[in-house]
């Protein structure tokens, strides 16, 4: 499914680059996404029908997605084409990571005892774009009481823990060394 979804973002989205359409194409696909996000079981029903022919497939797709852009009309239907229907949450993931990697930037989920403030989130961003090179970060600011203090920043697969529920783990760890 992995591979799926990495071929078929990865040429839409050289298309986007190649017709200079990557913020159109991206704003675009971000709307199917949150359109399609709770149709996804159905997308898979339509998929695996085998009383579904391709020519049905493709009257549902010429149908739900009226009027959007030709090269994501196209995508579309090549998934109907090969029953992969239910992977446009799948290819759109894959292609915001190549549209972000294009911008230097990615999401940025900060955890805290309580909510931040705009500044506050502003002062953690900096730190962590400096942390991780990025030029621009998406932040989300999740409340989490187990911290007890502090905050936990994560960016892709890397993760910043300056808690006070980290510390004391450390602390855990340290005292049972010398036990």
């Amino acid at each position: 499914m992995a591979q799926l979804a990495k071929k078929y973002a990865k040429a839409l989205y050289d298309v986007a680059l190649d017709k200079d359409m990557l913020e159109a194409i991206y704003e675009e696909f971000a709307t199917i996404d949150q359109a399609v996000e709770s149709y996804v079981d159905a997308l898979r029903d339509l998929d695996e029908d085998p009383a579904k022919d391709v020519h049905q497939r493709r009257r549902f797709v010429t149908n739900v997605f009226k009027d959007v852009n030709d090269y994501i009309e196209n995508m579309l239907y090549i998934l109907a084409d090969n029953r992969h229907l239910s992977y446009v949450a799948d290819v759109f993931k894959v292609f915001q990571a190549l549209y972000n990697e294009h911008h230097n930037q990615d999401f940025a989920e900060i955890e805290s005892v309580y909510q931040l403030s705009e500044e506050e989130i502003e002062r953690l961003s900096d730190v962590i774009k400096q942390q991780t090179n990025l030029d621009h970060l998406i932040v989300t600011n999740h409340v989490n009481p187990s911290l007890i203090g502090g905050i936990r920043a994560k960016v892709n697969t890397k993760v910043m823990d300056a808690s006070v529920q980290n510390d004391l783990r450390k602390l855990e760890k340290q005292f049972t060394r010398v036990n």
